[in-house]
């Protein structure tokens, strides 16, 4: 009599499972609408400009803005006609790339001396000088550029964005480098290394997530830079962020072309960022994981 029939045990067995699932699918969708929600303040200006750039004709300055169109590519095609934003995108791809080689030349020597001799004052300044605006530095810079005829020179524009990538390499790096053990150097200085090179041939194998996480930061950060490219660059040096701003003349805004052209200055950075998003968040979460 006490003994349960395999008729009344069955739907117990098959309900756990179903709830259980059940309870997991909510969870993520409470998960995704958490950051759905999050998300959109940041994404809405980005879809808003991809999406006024697919608007034809004078639609873009339509007021209240026009949501159902047939979309055009009419605005790219007149960006891309100019034959201007070709040489732009290179200047910025020259500055963006020699602003990273150069930050990480000088960055990393200086995160390794501050992490292993324990420097913390030098530290602590280097955080100062990152958290003070770098555009507060532009005026003494542009007068001294001037001076040396470095304005309107893409080597100039590559010195001005060390102001970021230099502090923003080393901060990065210091944690990476604390995370060596000693030991590693002691043993190839006891072989006969120098420091030098016990620093180049065993410490910088070992901290390559970190300095690809401050490449990929700091070649973003160069690339979308604007103030430093406007005030000491010129016509020969223009970047591809301040040719978006050709497009607002005075008397005219071609609010079409200037969304397309942001738009074509956007996607390398989105397309880079894509192809190394697992190194990025390889070396990020490296960093972030000690003792």
């Amino acid at each position: 009599m006490g003994v349960l029939s395999p008729a009344r045990v069955a739907p117990r067995a098959t309900t756990r499972p179903v709830g259980r699932t059940l309870r997991r699918g909510l969870r993520g969708a409470l998960f995704y609408a958490v950051l759905t929600a999050v998300m959109a303040p940041f994404l809405f200006p980005v879809v808003y400009m991809m999406v006024t750039a697919l608007k034809p004709g004078a639609l873009p300055m339509a007021y209240p803005s026009v949501w159902r169109f047939e979309p055009s590519l009419e605005h790219f095609a007149k960006v891309l006609a100019q034959q201007q934003l070709a040489a732009q995108l290179w200047n910025s791809l020259v500055v963006a790339v020699g602003a990273v080689g150069l930050g990480l030349v000088l960055g990393l020597p200086a995160a390794y001396s501050i992490a292993r001799y324990r420097q913390d004052q030098l530290a602590t300044w280097l955080l100062v000088v990152r958290m003070v605006p770098y555009f507060g530095a532009l005026i003494p810079m542009y007068i001294i550029f001037r001076q040396v005829g470095l304005t309107n020179n893409l080597f100039g524009l590559i010195l001005s964005h060390l102001v970021i990538t230099v502090p923003l390499t080393i901060w990065i790096m210091i944690g990476f480098i604390e995370d060596i053990p000693r030991e590693l150097e002691e043993a190839a200085l006891i072989d006969g290394c120098s420091r030098v090179r016990a620093f180049l041939a065993v410490a910088l194998p070992l901290v390559t997530p970190g300095m690809i996480a401050a490449a990929v930061l700091n070649f973003i950060f160069s690339w979308n830079n604007f103030q430093m490219a406007l005030i000491l660059g010129g016509n020969d040096t223009k970047t591809a962020p301040v040719a978006v701003l050709s497009y607002i003349g005075q008397e005219a805004l071609d609010w079409g072309a200037m969304m397309a052209a942001a738009t074509l200055v956007s996607l390398p950075t989105f397309l880079f960022v894509l192809l190394v998003q697992k190194y990025l968040v390889q070396g990020l979460t490296t960093g972030g994981l000690k003792g």
